[in-house]
């Protein structure tokens, strides 16, 4: 009798236990991150559509959890997996995983919903403010809770590092949405901002936004570093040349301090904390992935 029961114990439950096992371990690696190039999908449901956003990373050999974690959004070609290429050489040099959210134009069409986030229902002012409940900006902290949990990381810090398009999206973020999850936040030439006026219209001041939808001293408290490139004063065929944002200088480089010193001012107005800060990158212009040699220290500091 007993070999009988061993028999059939054998016979159908081992099996059992070793699929068991096999999904388990499939299961642990589909959510990790392997080493080298790679892409994952994330479930998100701001922009035009619900589709899922596709994410490129890169992963180092000596990459564990402890070391900086990079989100690099993208500028204006929605480029993604170039940076990511672009930044594989300093993640390699300074063991940094690097991941490269794409906001697909068939997502987040337009500058509306990538350099505005949906906050606005034109490219231009005089539209409409959309409800806060359908902006962009809760994906950003969506993308570090899903970077984290894809790199099965616990105590590494999150740094954002944007460029272009991507730290128009990213400076708005800071001004327009509460404590963020990330680190450290760098927002490298962006081509023009949105200042800390109410008196003028949005995008290029918080004009008809509700004043309950932002709040100026928690937007200053955060860890941001405004990163400019010396060489970025070319006032090229893209770069937006309204009175408006002629207003805050004539190129990127000029619009970038404009913007710090008009927020270092209005938190002295406000008597609060102004813990931004401000650093230029000499020899680089409008160069996501030359500006990265600029964002590196910052990043290394932060993990020391």
């Amino acid at each position: 009798m007993k070999k009988i029961v061993t028999k059939t114990f054998n016979n159908y439950f081992l099996p059992f236990v070793f699929a068991f096992c096999l999904m388990f371990a499939a299961s642990a690696q589909a959510a990790s991150l392997p080493v080298g190039e790679g892409s994952f999908l994330i479930d998100e449901p701001t922009g035009a559509n619900a589709s899922p956003m596709t994410a490129y990373y890169y992963r180092p050999q000596a990459w564990e959890d402890g070391r900086p974690i990079v989100l690099v959004f993208h500028g204006l070609k929605r480029n993604a997996q170039e940076y990511c290429q672009g930044w594989a050489q300093y993640a390699e040099e300074h063991n940094l995983l690097v991941i490269c959210p794409e906001f697909s134009a068939e997502k987040y069409p337009g500058v509306r919903y990538y350099n505005f986030a949906n906050v606005l229902d034109s490219e231009e002012p005089g539209g409409k403010i959309q409800p806060q409940k359908d902006w962009v900006f809760p994906a950003i902290d969506r993308l570090v809770s899903a970077a984290k949990e894809k790199a099965e990381a616990k105590d590494s810090k999150v740094v954002l590092y944007a460029h272009s398009a991507g730290a128009q999206l990213i400076h708005r973020y800071v001004l327009l949405s509460g404590p963020s999850k990330a680190d450290l936040i760098i927002a490298a030439n962006s081509g023009w901002y949105t200042l800390p006026d109410k008196d003028v219209a949005f995008s290029y001041g918080l004009g008809k936004i509700p004043e309950a939808a932002y709040d100026l001293k928690t937007a200053f408290a955060k860890p941001v570093v405004i990163l400019l490139g010396e060489e970025d004063v070319i006032r090229s065929k893209v770069l937006r040349k309204t009175p408006e944002a002629d207003a805050q200088g004539q190129n990127r480089l000029e619009r970038g301090m404009n913007f710090f010193n008009v927020c270092e001012a209005k938190a002295a107005e406000l008597n609060t904390d102004f813990t931004w800060i401000l650093r230029t990158v000499p020899g680089v212009g409008h160069d996501g992935t030359g500006m990265a040699q600029g964002a590196v220290p910052l990043i290394e500091e932060l993990a020391r």
